[in-house]
């Protein structure tokens, strides 16, 4: 049987062949089946349309020199704490018309302009002191060594892992993304698009006992596109491509899974393309990496009702923030480009109508060293993280923004200004999922470890983070 040109870009493989073919993207990405997959937690998750964008901040975000206290007793006990990293206290974005139970108020690094204004129009938040835990932890159980603590303490790997998996007593490449997929889309039939897109390609925190994640680039999915001039070299190519597609390996089950894939591979490209093909923004984004995946992160939310998603989940690495050296400058630059792309995705779903839609956040493999190593700072645990959308109770600082001393002049220092979280991934995780869709009663399925933190009702706690 031969395939027509219509068919054959929905069933054929992925190829790159010259200038006649072009190939946008990487290629998608599949879970392989699962021995564990009937230990899968199912998720009780109301179907609403919302998204999940998570921005790995890949490295450790120096969050301190982030968010910045203004006010002039704690802008002196920074200045002093971190020494030659300390940013001028003119210079600072401030935060106006916000300050916390301590009486601080505010500045963000000047790289952060579009950052200050969607906090200005209470569409971002910012989460402080926050880390990967099991249980509460304090300076006399972490030296007596009775403490809990999330196993690879201030190693790259394993922070970044517990990131997305929310299991910091374990090791394991399940995230809990990944279960909200296992639970939504558990019986979808293929070859649809998963509910989770990735920006990052393969990735923990999209991976679950019976899913994955669908890898598209700031270009869009991948796929073959043939070259539609009719001219005698793309008819060969075209009948080439015919021809090895129809083979049949019944003797070879490699080679038959292996068309099997890029048949699907291709089916999935045609779909998505064609699903984002009405999605046009006025928005102008900028040339960054970061700016373009978020374009296109924007055009799939657009796009979910084509794709057949009535909730999706969104992972992307930002890749450079382990800064042991030349802190100042390098993270400067850096934030200027997380800056200005979430300014830039915020005003593209107020654009498009999908603000309520949509909550954005950051994390971190670690928090820094509050003390400088001479130009830079090392690897540590507590951080800042910022939560944007217009459904986020924003222009607030949540949690409890630490003592920035050193030594025993701070209850939460283990040395060299490396800080105990007050506020555990697990806490705000709860409430992203509790407004996706997931009921409270199933928050223990996806975070095990949340009971041991009881939840607080104080005023500028998590509970108030996002409207109901």
């Amino acid at each position: 049987m031969s395939l027509s040109r219509r068919q054959f870009i929905r069933s054929s493989a992925q190829v790159t062949v010259a200038a006649n073919l072009a190939i946008a993207g990487a290629a998608p990405v599949y879970s392989a089946p699962s021995s564990s997959a009937n230990k899968t937690p199912i998720v009780s998750i109301k179907p609403e349309s919302k998204a999940l964008v998570f921005i790995m901040l890949d490295g450790g975000n120096d969050a301190f020199n982030m968010l910045v206290p203004s006010s002039n007793n704690h802008y002196q006990e920074y200045k002093k704490t971190r020494s030659n990293l300390a940013l001028d206290q003119s210079e600072l974005l401030s935060l106006s018309g916000f300050k916390d139970q301590d009486g601080r108020h505010f500045g963000l690094h000047p790289s952060m302009p579009e950052v200050k204004h969607l906090f200005e129009q209470n569409k971002l938040a910012f989460v402080a002191n926050i880390g990967p835990m099991i249980t509460p932890v304090n300076k006399s159980l972490f030296y007596s060594q009775s403490a809990n603590l999330p196993l690879g303490l201030m190693s790259h790997s394993d922070q970044f892992k517990h990131w997305q998996t929310a299991r910091p007593e374990l090791r394991i490449n399940r995230g809990w993304f990944g279960l909200l997929s296992d639970s939504l889309q558990a019986s979808q039939a293929s070859p649809r698009i998963p509910m989770n897109i990735s920006l990052a390609g393969i990735n923990i925190m999209q991976n679950g006992f019976q899913s994955g994640a669908y890898s598209i680039t700031d270009e869009g999915s991948v796929g073959l596109v043939i070259n539609e001039v009719p001219n005698q070299l793309n008819k060969l190519l075209l009948k080439n491509f015919e021809d090895s597609l129809n083979q049949s390996y019944s003797n070879d089950p490699f080679r038959q899974s292996y068309l099997s894939m890029t048949r699907q591979s291709q089916a999935q490209h045609q779909i998505f393309k064609e699903a984002l093909e009405g999605s046009k923004m006025k928005t102008q984004f900028s040339n960054s990496e970061l700016s373009q995946q978020l374009r296109k992160v924007a055009q799939s939310i657009k796009s979910a009702k084509a794709l057949g998603h009535k909730q999706q989940t969104f992972f992307l690495r930002y890749i450079g923030w382990d800064h042991h050296d030349e802190l100042l400058n390098n993270q400067g630059k850096m934030l200027k480009v997380l800056s200005k792309a979430l300014g830039e995705f915020q005003q593209s779903l107020d654009e498009l109508g999908l603000a309520d839609q949509v909550v954005t956040f950051t994390g971190s493999d670690f928090g820094r060293t509050l003390t400088s190593n001479g130009n830079g700072t090392d690897h540590g645990w507590g951080g800042n993280t910022l939560v944007m959308g217009s459904q986020i109770n924003g222009g607030r600082v949540f949690g409890q923004y630490p003592k920035l001393s050193l030594g025993k002049e701070n209850p939460l220092d283990i040395g060299d200004g490396v800080l105990i979280p007050t506020l555990a991934t697990d806490e705000l995780y709860a409430e992203l999922a509790l407004w996706f869709g997931v009921e409270k009663n199933q928050l223990d399925l996806l975070f095990p470890n949340l009971k041991n933190f009881p939840a607080k009702q104080s005023k500028g706690s998590l509970k108030e983070l996002i409207r109901a």
